[in-house]
């Protein structure tokens, strides 16, 4: 088995964008030649975070951070990839890895908007009724007015 395919079969699971942005990260992760003889243990351990994992950052950053974590923690991945308990439970085995490597992408994310270098847009949530009594300031207002209660 191509060891991109373990990736690639937990990418089914997930939301479409999801999938695309992480298969983009991925496709990054491969022109990386510091892990030329580390992709055997990197894809497992991304599918493992893969529902974890954000698409906030930049593909190309969060494939730096994914290689910074592998070649930091390659020993104690592949100590996990190669013992008994992979072979019976892998998503088990595999997640204190994965959300090890949850929490350095997170912690990038939070640095990041800590410091301004990344922007959030939050979508708009538009709310529709038929008793036009409910919300007359609609659609600029919030709902129960300025005490936030609902009417």
């Amino acid at each position: 088995m191509h060891h991109r395919q373990i990736l690639d079969m937990a990418l089914r699971e997930l939301p479409a964008a999801k999938a695309a942005y992480l298969s983009r990260v991925a496709d990054n992760l491969s022109r990386d030649p510091s892990l030329d003889e580390r992709s055997h243990l990197l894809y497992p351990v991304l599918a493992a975070a893969a529902r974890g994992i954000e698409p906030v950052l930049e593909p190309a950053e969060c494939a730096r951070l994914v290689t910074v974590f592998l070649v930091r923690n390659a020993d104690g991945v592949a100590h996990v990839l190669y013992s008994p308990a992979y072979l019976r439970d892998g998503a088990r085995a595999m997640a204190p890895w994965a959300a090890r490597l949850q929490a350095d992408i997170s912690i990038a994310i939070m640095d990041q908007l800590a410091h301004g270098q990344l922007v959030l847009d939050e979508p708009k949530v538009w709310r529709f009724g038929a008793d036009s009594s409910r919300d007359a300031t609609f659609p600029y207002g919030e709902p129960g007015g300025e005490d936030g209660e609902e009417p």
